[in-house]
């Protein structure tokens, strides 16, 4: 009777695991479209689109958006997967696992009131493009019905998927989760959200995922808006109580050899600088920063416990 009355407990404490909250929330693995953290997007895509209801293919395959739509910055603008479809993203720089997290994946999930609208995807990443690794996921959504197509899903039950967070926030991925110190390319693959065991999609401990199914639309399955590269040092660092996105530089841009100026002449001021690959190239001075490089930098400016961050390009 022990043995059975601890056995039901276990099971008990398993099923009701909680994984962060949604997007915007404190704890939450994600970040906003916006956030100073975001160094660049993806530049290249190729897409096989699956049906729109894999178990009924006369609905044909969804049309919204193409390979470019899921370029460049979130603005809004998705192309759906349908079930079991595929995206391959590609950068003009490689992602490298730096401190803290270093890509993020944004859908066009939504909030009606205190539930989500999510749609789920896999995400895989490859150094050549010919071998790829899964992110680890997993899914305690109830399985005991079906969400249908107008659904919503508890973010807390899912972990390691594209989708878990709603626009704008995208999904936050560490590369240290998966062995690489770098990678030229992310693959999406569409959850096929049913129960079914005959073709609904599992996570990495082989339970069923339930999401929204079936989406017979020009629109089904999977709507990938954007991915996007981070430094996720940054995140670390900045919180809402220490981070302003006041924007205390004369320019977003410089001249090599031009010198870093303020709007406001700070002596207190302390300026530092990293490339994209979140390398220091000036550390903490006071001392004013000139660049002789091109390329894309990141200012943070720290003055009396406030942090600011600004990107310029210099030419």
């Amino acid at each position: 009777m022990r043995i059975i009355t601890l056995s039901v407990l276990l099971a008990s404490l398993v099923s009701s695991a909680q994984f962060d909250s949604a997007g915007g929330e404190p704890g939450s693995k994600s970040v906003h479209k916006d956030d100073a953290s975001i160094l660049a997007w993806a530049t290249g895509a190729t897409i096989i689109r699956g049906y729109a209801q894999i178990n009924d293919t006369s609905a044909g395959k969804p049309t919204t958006g193409t390979e470019s739509s899921a370029l460049g910055v979130f603005d809004g603008e998705v192309v759906s997967l349908g079930d079991g479809g595929v995206i391959t993203l590609t950068f003009d720089q490689p992602i490298v696992n730096n401190e803290g997290y270093d890509f993020a994946v944004f859908e066009n999930g939504f909030q009606v009131g205190f539930s989500y609208y999510l749609e789920l995807a896999h995400v895989e990443v490859s150094q050549n493009g010919t071998d790829f690794v899964r992110f680890a996921s997993e899914s305690l959504s109830d399985t005991s019905f079906q969400t249908d197509n107008f659904g919503y899903t508890d973010p807390q039950k899912i972990s390691n998927l594209a989708g878990k967070h709603q626009a704008p926030y995208g999904t936050l991925f560490d590369l240290e989760e998966v062995g690489l110190e770098e990678v030229k390319y992310i693959r999406l693959i569409d959850v096929v959200g049913s129960v079914n065991d005959s073709f609904g999609s599992r996570d990495s401990k082989g339970r069923i995922i339930n999401d929204p199914f079936p989406t017979p639309f020009a629109s089904g399955g999977f709507d990938l808006d954007a991915v996007a590269i981070v430094n996720g040092a940054m995140l670390s660092v900045f919180t809402p109580e220490t981070f302003s996105k006041a924007n205390p530089l004369v320019t977003n841009s410089l001249a090599r050899g031009e010198v870093l100026k303020l709007k406001v002449e700070w002596a207190d001021a302390i300026i530092s600088s990293r490339d994209i690959q979140g390398k220091i190239v000036h550390p903490f001075s006071k001392q004013p920063c000139s660049f002789y490089t091109p390329g894309t930098y990141i200012i943070t400016i720290l003055q009396q416990n406030q942090q600011w961050v600004q990107k310029i390009v210099v030419y």
